[in-house]
């Protein structure tokens, strides 16, 4: 799970409507298909990567510059910010050009709680940390269990293939 560094991206700008804000705003993320699945994307928790994306060297420079630098704020660091940079190098959001979407997201910023930029690095590492753990107890638990089923057959004089 991750970030995979390619030479060639496939990620495009996507979006979802958020149903808890009445379906006036919009969720922004980058994926190659159009889906959460595997995409990668910025929220009130920070850097949001779902399943394995596959992105640049480009592209993983401007994620990590980004979450360097950037505290999520719904009115100028939000999600669409977030996938414009990353993708085009320009951190812009049209969203917030209409007066509902303007008043929505002044009141959300009250309410949201969001990370400074030392918790965005945090985070992101320790998911990354998290992920690699992950990874290494599902192997060792495979080499057991294969461990335990030859023990099984040696006991019984046979020998698995």
């Amino acid at each position: 799970m991750g970030l995979e560094v390619v030479e060639i991206s496939g990620l495009q700008v996507c979006k979802f409507k958020i149903a808890l804000l009445g379906r006036l705003a919009h969720h922004y993320f980058l994926s190659e298909h159009n889906n959460l699945d595997h995409s990668v994307g910025w929220g009130p928790a920070g850097l949001e990567v779902r399943g394995r994306v596959r992105v640049t060297k480009s592209e993983q420079q401007r994620i990590e510059r980004f979450v360097a630098a950037a505290r999520y704020d719904i009115a100028i660091n939000n999600c669409e910010h977030f996938a414009n940079y990353v993708a085009h190098g320009l951190a812009l959001s049209t969203q917030l050009h209409t007066w509902w979407k303007d008043l929505s997201a002044k009141t959300i910023r009250m309410l949201q709680p969001s990370k400074d930029t030392h918790s965005n690095i945090s985070d992101a590492i320790g998911r990354e940390v998290a992920d690699v753990l992950n990874e290494n107890l599902w192997q060792a638990k495979i080499r057991k269990a294969n461990q335990d089923r030859i023990a099984f057959w040696e006991a019984r004089a046979v020998r698995p293939d």
